[in-house]
């Protein structure tokens, strides 16, 4: 039997058992949505684990998000046999779908937008080497940066409850970059969760490129993960399975959180970051 026959198959199968998107909780499944995405690694390659069932609409919908996570996650000093060629073909991508967001980070390419960036680090205590480049991101980025989030809380949610969380539940995800954690991440944050998970196929370890802490309660119908990819791109997310949850907690009831279907929605507060 032929590999794309095995594929075909394989993949129907996983339809069947799972026939409810992970993402949105109410359509039809109709492909295997990979997360992390396969665009986060080396030459795309990553082992075939840590997939959830997608519909169409939510599979095409956070595409664009995955390749903006994917590229910003790579900008660093550090260099890797295919950094430059991945780097290159992610910005093909983008340039593609989604023109406006590579027109956003342009316009930080002027002499006075790099000295108002490179001053706005300095106060926040990052030190960058003279005559580095520095992107300003606005309102389209960070809307694709807060789709991501809320998508890897809704994914990850699907790995361990092996069911989608219903339009009855909510979720909320927040976002933070490598310069936000240039003194190292808070151990706060490191300690909230209390398992570990990475993906891994037998010696195929890829934590450096992927990993994160989570937190389930199956009785409740509570997750909670914060989740780091590369060096440079970071998520907290939590989901509950009854909104009712929340209106009996006033610390958690801020108003941030959306339902499933709401994922791809108008959300005027995905145009700024979360806090």
């Amino acid at each position: 039997m032929g590999q794309q026959k095995v594929k075909r198959r394989s993949t129907a199968e996983f339809i069947r058992n799972y026939p409810a998107c992970c993402l949105c909780g109410e359509r039809p499944t109709a492909t295997r949505e990979h997360m992390p995405p396969k665009a986060l690694f080396e030459n795309k390659h990553r082992p075939d684990k840590l997939v959830m069932p997608a519909c169409g609409e939510c599979n095409r919908g956070t595409s664009t998000s995955d390749l903006v996570v994917s590229l910003i996650s790579r900008w660093g000093f550090e260099q890797t046999p295919y950094g430059p060629a991945d780097h290159a073909k992610l910005v093909s991508q983008i340039r593609i779908q989604a023109p406006d967001v590579l027109l956003e980070w342009e316009t930080a390419f002027t002499p006075d937008m790099q000295r108002r960036g490179q001053l706005h680090l300095k106060r926040q205590g990052v030190d960058l080497p003279r005559g580095t480049p520095v992107v300003t991101i606005g309102p389209l980025t960070v809307r694709h940066l807060n789709v991501f989030s809320h998508k890897v809380a809704l994914a990850l949610y699907f790995e361990h409850f092996k069911r989608p969380l219903s339009n009855n539940g909510r979720v909320q995800a927040f976002w933070r970059s490598k310069e936000d954690f240039h003194h190292g991440v808070p151990l706060d944050l490191i300690n909230l969760m209390g398992k570990y998970n990475k993906l891994v196929q037998g010696r195929w370890d890829t934590g450096k490129t992927f990993e994160y802490k989570f937190d389930t309660n199956v009785n409740e119908g509570l997750f909670g993960c914060f989740v780091r990819f590369r060096q440079g791109f970071y998520v907290l997310g939590f989901a509950v399975e009854n909104k009712d949850t929340l209106s009996n907690n006033d610390e958690l009831e801020d108003g941030g959180w959306i339902a499933p279907r709401d994922l791809l929605g108008p959300n005027p507060h995905f145009a700024k970051r979360l806090i």
